[in-house]
């Protein structure tokens, strides 16, 4: 049994090592100081907004004008600087928004998004506990921060709601000329509500905060989570998506389906 331990965290250990290293590879364009975005496949890229920590969101063209963004960045000028990023790079644009829970790491920025007509998709679940919690948002967010440009920023976020919404449990498929996307709600996790995103063409699964980063030894923030059920949520990942390539989580670098193997690890020390 030890050698066996030994052996399946020298695997982990193997598989952390090649998936930052190959992270490390891939091209990065510089926004701003806060926002850049690693290129992980054809117009495929991971957004990494620091705010004051880092967070993900997955930009994925779709189309030959259509985007897929799953999370905004973390609030309102992350999200404006990513589009125009995106305007000058690729021209006019339909950028559809996808929120993957009700965190402001995932809808931060949707007031921005709603302002340019783009739409955004969360869950029935997400609009309700966004709803719940929207008064909370922002002093939570608040808490602990220094910087005072962010702090003004935070201060005076307008925070929006996702617009158009579907049923958690039935999920959604978005329809679009290159590839059609699907939006799966997997059970409690990190969030009761949190969905993941998969595009099958590019074989990338976008996990959000159910998926730790291989740098990451603890589970992050569980004020929302539900710890007994997020085992049971993260492997019917691995049954569903066993096609995935690339992994994309909440925070951290990307890497693959082992990533969802190295979340039931922390989980199981728990």
């Amino acid at each position: 049994m030890k050698v066996k331990k030994v052996l399946k965290s020298a695997m982990l250990c193997l598989f952390i090592f090649v998936n930052i290293a190959s992270a490390q590879d891939d091209d990065v364009t510089i926004i701003n100081d806060r926002l850049k975005v690693i290129e992980i496949g054809k117009d495929a890229y991971r957004v990494d907004h620091r705010f004051p920590w880092s967070a993900n969101s997955l930009l994925v063209r779709v189309g030959e004008k259509d985007f897929v963004l799953c999370d905004t960045p973390i609030e309102n000028t992350g999200s404006q600087a990513l589009v125009e990023w995106m305007r000058n790079k690729y021209g006019d644009i339909n950028l559809t928004v996808i929120n993957c829970h009700f965190h402001i790491d995932c809808l931060g920025g949707n007031y921005y998004m709603v302002s340019q007509g783009f739409p955004v998709y969360a869950s029935d679940m997400t609009l309700k506990l966004f709803e719940e919690d929207k008064e909370n948002i922002i002093p939570r967010m608040l808490n602990g921060l220094t910087d005072p440009a962010m702090v003004d920023i935070i201060t005076n976020l307008k925070l929006a709601p996702p617009d158009h919404i579907f049923k958690a449990e039935e999920g959604k498929t978005l329809h679009f000329d290159w590839e059609d996307v699907e939006i799966y709600y997997p059970g409690p996790a990190h969030t009761e509500d949190n969905v993941v995103v998969y595009f099958p063409k590019h074989k990338i699964l976008y996990g959000g905060c159910m998926v730790k980063g291989y740098e990451f030894k603890g589970l992050g923030f569980l004020g929302h989570a539900n710890v007994e059920q997020w085992p049971a949520s993260a492997k019917k990942l691995l049954a569903k998506f066993p096609d995935a390539k690339i992994v994309v989580p909440g925070h951290g670098a990307h890497g693959n389906t082992g990533m969802i193997e190295h979340t039931l690890e922390l989980l199981n020390k728990k």
